[in-house]
């Protein structure tokens, strides 16, 4: 259980009881990766337009994420799919789009 205690008791008497409830697991935020990070990666292409990057693009399957040109700080996800470009803008679980 947790280790918040509850307190219960009546007149001068105060019990101290331990919560008995299972705490729920603990998940992790993921820990975005800074510019430099990402830059070691093959599939990364800084700040690039829609143009540019569907440019790269020759087979499905093929992709990148680059930085948005239109919206810095923002990142993309470029990919070929049954022969055409897909872009999907890349958003965090708190719906915060960026890249931290």
């Amino acid at each position: 259980g947790s280790n918040v205690p509850l307190v219960s008791g009546s007149g001068d008497a105060v019990c101290v009881l331990e919560d008995q409830w299972p705490s729920p697991p603990r998940r992790r935020a993921p820990v975005a990766p800074n510019e430099e990070q990402l830059r070691r990666e093959p599939w990364y292409h800084s700040r690039m337009s829609r143009r540019d990057a569907e440019k790269l693009l020759i087979r499905d399957g093929d992709f990148l994420v680059r930085e948005s040109t239109t919206n810095p700080g923002q990142y993309v996800l470029t990919g070929m799919h049954c022969g055409l470009p897909k872009h999907l803008l890349l958003v965090d679980p708190e719906g915060v789009v960026s890249s931290y």
